[in-house]
């Protein structure tokens, strides 16, 4: 997503219009050539297909706050996977007891022979 961005604020830069070839995604993993014509406006995908044309400065603020959410839900994921994690350590250590104890307290020949 960050590289989206850049290359957003990359293509306010770079050379005149109608001369930069760019790569246009048809999907995400093909490609063909295109030319940009007007530095001004960039279609952005919004999701699901649909597109929208923006002014750079709107898609720059797009993605930006795109990754803002994604880096709040990052956040928020990791804080997740630290409780399961630690939620595992505590069943571990149960269990890692329990196997002790049981080791511990054989059962009697005759009792486990019966039956």
């Amino acid at each position: 997503m960050r590289s989206v961005s850049d290359g957003v604020v990359g293509s306010e830069k770079k050379g005149t219009d109608g001369k930069d070839e760019i790569l246009v995604p048809l999907t995400s993993s093909l490609y063909v050539k295109g030319r940009l014509t007007d530095r001004g406006k960039v279609l952005v995908d919004v999701g699901t297909g649909f597109y929208v044309e923006k002014t750079t400065a709107k898609a720059i603020q797009f993605y930006d706050d795109k990754v803002k959410g994604l880096d709040a839900n990052l956040l928020e994921l990791e804080k997740i996977v630290q409780g399961k994690s630690s939620s595992l350590n505590a069943v571990e250590e149960v269990l890692r007891q329990k196997v002790l104890s049981g080791e511990a307290s054989p059962t009697p020949a005759g009792a486990a022979g019966a039956g």
